[in-house]
């Protein structure tokens, strides 16, 4: 006979594993959508931060960062694995393995308590619905991260497994203030053990977990208990408004983004009131299922109730309501209005800023997300919640499943095994490898390593059809037409990948520039050397900040560049060398230089094109290209119209662009001709990288 619960274990690992990986694929698809740029790049700053100074110096004075150091252990750990698009993606996918985390702990609690198929289904409704892919790896924010540990500690609470509950707090806490609700509710378990069990035990190893486990994570980032505090008090003042994009009470009465100064602390009053309610029932009932409720109380309360509520702070009232919602007939629609509606206001709160890739259709505009629509959804979400919460508080805070998903296993007679298909004996599996194998295989993978491997970077340059290949895995990611059209672009496809996944080419952070900038460039410590529109010359630090002067010219510079200690520029009647030594670089005030040498351009043309090689200055032009040996003597001058100029790494070549498309390859001295790469299409810039 067969036995019916093993089978419906086997059929049930199989399908959560199914879902479980049509998760991910779903989250690492959309990782390539750029997300909410701001987020993004903040949390990638974060991570080189950590990486190249360490934790003891992140919160250094005048440095922005509101998030306490739990988190920011993660970001230590891939900032310094992977570096730029890797990185990108490293943070973007963050909250993948947390979702994934989320169903493995509540897939166990499931199968106690509401059978195998109400464990599929939790695995199915959290790993397809929208809300946490797109608050996740859509958006890059990690609300999943910090749920994870709440979930956790609410669960080992409920084990009575009081230190590990409070560890798991502790973490919670220090990965977002916000998440720190758990603790409170841990605690208050504790407390109330202490008081009708007259259980000591429970409180002490709570509060010892939590505060060890706090100062343990703290203490690497020379975080004092009145710093974490102060960097609570400072995030929840950074934002002094009525609803940052939540559809809570505030957002009805208030509208988003309104000044909260009237309404900050009635609103905090409701909120200590609601998070009290929320706890009351603890009085009589501490098992997983009654923490559970308790939990998602609270976090709906700290959404809906005060001022200052973010879109996401609802995140994981998703996750704690959902074992009732997959067990509990009347609170499956509930649960799904909900988390629909959370998706929705989730959208909106993304489509409101206009540096994001995604914007509401303009019908979405004037109807759901109009004045009106917006009171309506906000009232709805309130009504769900509400009546979530009296659903619970009357009985459907257990896991002992109602909702029926399907008829019961009988056990079944054997049938008659199938005789099994056997490989011939030439292609039978041996048996266990034996060390002269596991010798040979390694001496082959050694052979192919080294025969493959042997100067894999040459040639430097492309030949024949790399030039093509190459090219258009470039032009596929660029969304460009590719040039060659002869081969399917599988292959190219191909490429494509392992471009993104190693090529390092994509724009990974921004600063602001200052106003009328007409050149810039880059010194090899980081500087940054601006040309202004009033021929002013402005150096700052490689993170933008403290601006100084250099000197100013007589008209807008058209062209900057570095050479060693010195700063070559031209305007309209200049071209100046300027000391540009250690000295004034570190200079931290305006520090005017004169000129050590200067000449007039060779013609009286706008400057198009303008660089250095190997100490010689190359000015291009509309009808020429010249080469200064030194600004004390005259240049040699070639007729070729210039739109962009590059040069080998050694200076040995100089590539001249020019208004057709067409490459000159010249020699740097003396500006003859070598040799010309014909056009393909008109570019308005050249570089060159080997």
């Amino acid at each position: 006979m067969t036995d019916p619960s093993a089978a419906a274990r086997r059929r049930a690992n199989i399908a959560i594993a199914a879902l479980i990986v049509t998760g991910v694929a779903l989250r690492l698809l959309v990782t390539r959508a750029p997300g909410f740029p701001s987020d993004v790049g903040t949390f990638m700053a974060w991570a080189e931060k950590l990486a190249a100074v360490g934790p003891a110096r992140f919160y250094e004075p005048g440095y922005f960062s509101d998030y306490p150091p739990g988190f920011l252990y993660v970001l230590w750990l891939i900032g310094s694995l992977v570096h730029g698009d890797l990185l990108r993606f490293a943070v973007k996918a963050i909250s993948i393995p947390a979702d994934v985390g989320i169903v493995l702990l509540l897939v166990p609690l499931l199968r106690r308590h509401a059978g195998e198929l109400a464990a599929v289904l939790a695995a199915g409704v959290w790993m397809l619905q929208p809300a946490p892919i797109f608050a996740g790896p859509y958006w890059g924010q990690v609300d999943a991260v910090g749920t994870l540990p709440f979930l956790a500690a609410l669960l080992a609470a409920g084990s009575r497994r009081w230190a590990l509950a409070g560890l798991l707090a502790g973490i919670a806490t220090m990965t977002k203030p916000q998440f720190g609700l758990v603790l409170g509710v841990v605690a208050v378990a504790a407390l109330i053990e202490l008081i009708r069990e007259r259980q000591w035990a429970p409180l002490a190893r709570v509060a010892s977990a939590s505060l060890a486990t706090m100062v343990v994570l703290a203490w690497p980032f020379g975080m004092t208990p009145g710093a974490f505090l102060g960097l609570v008090r400072s995030a929840s003042e950074t934002y002094p408004y009525s609803s940052l994009y939540a559809f809570n009470l505030p957002s009805v009465f208030l509208d988003f983004w309104k000044d909260d100064a009237e309404w900050f602390v009635p609103s905090g009053i409701l909120l200590g009131l609601g998070l009290l309610v929320s706890v009351v029932p603890l009085w009589w009932r501490r098992d997983t299922a009654a923490l559970l409720a308790v939990g998602a109380a609270a976090v709906m309360s700290f959404y809906f109730l005060p001022t200052r509520a973010h879109e996401r702070y609802l995140f994981p009232a998703l996750v704690l309501l959902l074992p009732f919602a997959v067990a509990r007939r009347r609170m499956l629609v509930p649960y799904v209005l909900l988390a629909g509606g959370f998706f929705v206001t989730l959208y909106f709160a993304f489509t409101r800023y206009p540096q994001n890739d995604l914007q509401a259709p303009a019908w979405l505009d004037a109807t759901v997300f109009g004045r009106t629509g917006q009171i309506g959804l906000a009232l709805a979400m309130l009504a769900i919640a509400l009546y979530s919460v009296v659903l619970l508080a009357r009985g459907e805070a257990r896991l002992e499943p109602t909702l029926v998903l399907g008829a019961p296993a009988v056990a079944t007679a054997d049938p008659a095994p199938r005789p099994a298909w056997v490989l011939p004996a030439a292609f039978s599996i041996g048996g266990p490898a034996l060390r002269r194998d596991i010798v040979i295989a390694l001496l082959v993978a050694l052979a192919v390593l080294g025969t493959r491997g042997f100067r894999l970077d040459w040639p430097r340059d492309m030949y024949f059809d790399e030039v093509y290949h190459a090219r258009t895995a470039f032009e596929l990611l660029a969304q460009r037409d590719p040039y060659e059209w002869t081969h399917p672009h599988l292959a190219k496809e191909i490429m494509a990948l392992g471009v993104l996944a190693f090529g390092d080419d994509r724009v990974v952070g921004t600063e602001t520039a200052p106003a009328n900038v007409t050149a810039f460039t880059v010194a090899t410590d980081g500087t940054r050397i601006y040309g202004l529109s009033d021929g002013t010359i402005q150096l700052r630090d490689r993170d933008g900040a403290d601006p100084r002067l250099l000197t100013v010219l007589h008209t807008a510079p058209t062209g900057l560049a570095v050479d060693g200690d010195h700063l070559y520029a031209v305007d309209t009647y200049d071209v100046v060398d300027l000391l540009f030594d250690a000295q004034t670089r570190a200079s931290h005030r305006d520090r005017p230089v004169a000129p050590i040498a200067a000449h007039a351009p060779p013609r009286a043309e706008a400057v198009t094109a303008f660089a250095v090689v190997q100490g010689r200055v190359v000015i291009g032009t509309a009808t020429s290209v010249a080469s200064f040996a030194s600004l004390a003597a005259d240049p040699v001058i070639a007729e070729v119209a210039t739109v962009g100029l590059a040069s080998k790494l050694d200076g040995s070549e100089l590539y001249v662009l020019d208004a057709t498309g067409s490459v000159h390859v010249l020699d740097p001295t003396t500006l003859n001709e070598t040799k010309t790469y014909p056009s393909v299409a008109k570019e308005r810039a050249i570089a060159f990288a080997q």
